[in-house]
């Protein structure tokens, strides 16, 4: 992947006869402005983007609610893709390793967001428990996510079982659940997806 063109359409596929660019712009806003409601971002709130690609989501709080943002993922070039794409002195991209490190020696948000991330993580519950390390008592996560499992086999996306809606319940308050707009996500993504709020006990 060498350019934003292709690292858009690997964060958001074509689906139910919606293109990439269709999906990004209706389905970007939508889902910063419920970040910015349920997750009450303010210029004072440090937010989480796990699995940040190039950071359309952290773009899009950052301006418009002057938040601080940590960006984390697993790939290079989507980190660096996203220094360049969210061009803003408030944002910063890690990876994991890095998170992990900034964790142990006491880091934690106020917020977090992990958008169509989730679904693919090879062992998710590693991923949800930097989520949990990283945010602070009484701090909220947004999720969005499919229903079932997309991760990686030989041949292509494989469903391996996993509930990610019931290992986050194991882990966090769920303050509620609900649906994308089918008029914001489409039909398609609409019907296989869920998005959810958080709360850190």
């Amino acid at each position: 992947m060498a350019d934003e063109k292709s690292a858009r359409r690997i964060i958001l596929t074509p689906e139910g006869g919606d293109s990439t660019e269709s999906r990004w712009d209706r389905e970007t806003p939508w889902i910063v402005r419920l970040a910015s409601r349920e997750l009450a971002l303010n210029p004072r709130t440090r937010v989480l983007d796990y699995g940040c690609g190039i950071g359309r989501i952290a773009k899009g709080v950052i301006e418009s609610t002057g938040c601080m943002v940590t960006g984390v993922d697993i790939s290079a070039s989507m980190r660096g893709l996203a220094i360049a794409y969210v061009s803003s002195g408030s944002f910063e991209a890690l990876d994991p390793v890095a998170l992990d490190a900034r964790n142990g020696a006491g880091m934690q948000v106020d917020a977090a967001i992990a958008c169509w991330v989730l679904q693919h993580c090879m062992s998710p519950d590693v991923d949800i428990a930097r989520l949990l390390a990283s945010l602070r008592p009484g701090g909220r996560l947004l999720v969005v996510n499919n229903h079932r499992r997309a991760v990686p086999g030989d041949d292509g996306w494989v469903d391996d079982d996993i509930d990610i809606a019931k290992a986050l319940d194991a882990c966090f308050l769920l303050v509620r659940r609900g649906t994308l707009d089918a008029e914001v996500a489409g039909i398609a993504v609409s019907q296989h997806s869920f998005f959810a709020i958080y709360e850190r006990r």
